[in-house]
């Protein structure tokens, strides 16, 4: 079951569907798997759970014509794909380079690495994005950060996949959707990397981080239209 609050923004949605994506990734592993077999890393079970997130954000993408919603929705693509997941890994990889290092890691620290890194990519130096200073303690509230140990650049990596997952399932492409469920049923029988690979993605390429970065260069493009209509 999927225990959650909902209180039915777009944002519960959103979460709901994530949820689901775990719940059937599950159900289908271990549906087909033996015991041994039905555990799997969180490196594909986010594949699973964002997936489905991309394909609800083209759905209502597809419906809805208001222009400060799409601007929401895009905006909400870009930052939630490997935009912010790489950010928070590099902030925390600091982090742990300065504890083998010697250094302490009291707040005022960690807080002055994670502002650096956060003006880093959003280009506040450059002008493009202006961070100010108050967001320095905003990592506090990332609960991963605290209940696992360096787990969060796997987002970055799932969405990769699921980018390009979704990218053929939303095109078409013949015989995608069977090469999913496989995949999803798939459990630890074999190493995550080749498991993607069966389902159509290869991480040992840049194919599928091209792909994402072609999706966002589109959300980018589009967001670029809305503003100038805007006169902004």
């Amino acid at each position: 079951y999927i225990l959650m609050n909902y209180s039915g923004r777009y944002n519960d949605m959103a979460t709901l569907i994530h949820e689901l994506g775990h719940a059937l990734h599950r159900y289908l592993t271990d549906r087909a798997q033996t015991f041994p077999n039905s555990n799997y890393p969180s490196f594909i079970a986010e594949v699973a759970s964002t997936f489905n997130e991309k394909l609800l954000r083209k759905k209502v993408l597809e419906k809805v014509k208001d222009d400060n919603i799409r601007l929401y929705l895009l905006m909400a693509s870009i930052e939630s794909s490997i935009f912010d997941q790489a950010q928070v890994s590099e902030f925390e990889l600091k982090i742990h380079q300065d504890a083998e290092k010697g250094k302490a890691l009291t707040g005022d620290n960690v807080s002055k690495i994670y502002l650096d890194t956060l003006k880093k990519y959003y280009g506040h130096d450059q002008s493009i994005c202006i961070i100010p200073d108050f967001v320095d303690m905003a990592w506090i509230f990332d609960r991963l950060l605290f209940i696992n140990t360096y787990r969060i650049y796997v987002y970055a990596t799932s969405q990769t996949a699921c980018t390009a997952l979704s990218e053929k399932v939303l095109a078409g492409e013949k015989g995608v959707v069977k090469k999913y469920l496989d995949f999803l049923s798939a459990g630890g029988s074999e190493y995550p990397v080749d498991v993607l690979k069966k389902a159509g993605v290869d991480l040992t390429t840049a194919e599928p981080f091209d792909e994402t970065m072609e999706a966002m260069v589109r959300a980018m493009n589009e967001i670029e239209e809305i503003l100038k209509k805007k006169g902004k």
